[in-house]
């Protein structure tokens, strides 16, 4: 039985079956869900045209991986836009705070696109890039790479993003809350087989696509499962749930700030 393919035959299915669950939900969904939308469709498409291109590459003029190499780029821009797209809806009910934190998040992405591009080189060697005497070998390592350094920035502005809504108890949907620790857990896991797949030996690369495939798997039927239409109607809170003092205290600094930064916004 041939794993790593049907690791990605149920990738594929389940990522249908979510993209076909939140178009069923009734009640309109914010803009974070329409890029996800997007990035599952474009990551269905990448996953069937990848399959197609390498079981007629015979038949093709040029090599395959020419065709399959551009469409990551595709890919990179949707995780990162979803992360901006993440945070909007998480601070839509505080736009002064929402308005000052878009700034914060430029630098926030700057660094950490800097830090993990830091990576690049490094593991590009430890990858053995550098031995392939096929450019396209060469190129095609490097991407991999550049997915790894991408994932690793949109986790990094995640964790940032997670770590302001533990310590402020922002209020949000609970199919918001639900959506974040999934990717979280997805973005988390990419990165960490990723650099396994540059760190290890080629051998063990089937096994870690195959891990991918089932992850990504899991994460897809997660999302099936506990995003509902009923969660677009229930507000939790994550930060300070266990001291309901704390909360309203810094839920009063919150509002507070986010009324003073209004007020500053419009003098100019």
């Amino acid at each position: 039985m041939n794993w790593s393919r049907t690791a990605q035959y149920v990738s594929d299915i389940l990522a249908l079956l979510l993209i076909i669950r939140l178009a069923a939900i009734r009640v309109r969904l914010p803009g974070v869900y329409r890029v996800f939308v997007a990035f599952l469709v474009f990551q269905l498409f990448d996953s069937l045209a990848g399959l197609a291109l390498y079981a007629f590459y015979r038949d093709l003029p040029l090599d395959y991986r020419l065709l399959w190499m551009p469409l990551q780029a595709i890919s990179w821009v949707l995780s990162l836009w979803m992360v901006y797209a993440l945070l909007s809806e998480i601070l839509t009910s505080l736009p002064g705070i929402l308005r000052f934190s878009r700034v914060v998040l430029n630098v926030i992405f700057a660094l950490a696109i800097v830090l993990a591009l830091l990576t690049v080189l490094p593991e590009y060697s430890a990858a053995g890039g550098a031995r392939f005497t096929d450019p396209i070998d060469r190129v095609l390592i490097a991407v991999f790479v550049l997915n790894r350094a991408v994932a690793m920035a949109a986790l990094l502005v995640l964790a940032c993003i997670l770590a302001f809504i533990l310590w402020f108890p922002v209020e949000m949907r609970r199919n918001l809350a639900i959506f974040s620790v999934g990717l979280v857990a997805y973005f988390t896991v990419k990165v960490a087989l990723l650099l396994a797949r540059s760190y290890l030996s080629h051998e063990s690369t089937r096994l870690l696509s195959t891990t991918m495939a089932f992850v990504v798997a899991a994460c897809f039927a997660y999302w099936i499962v506990f995003i509902t239409q009923q969660g677009q109607a229930v507000q939790v809170r994550w930060g300070h749930s266990w001291r309901l003092n704390e909360q309203a205290r810094l839920m009063n600094q919150l509002e507070s700030m986010n009324t003073a930064l209004l007020r500053a916004a419009a003098r100019r």
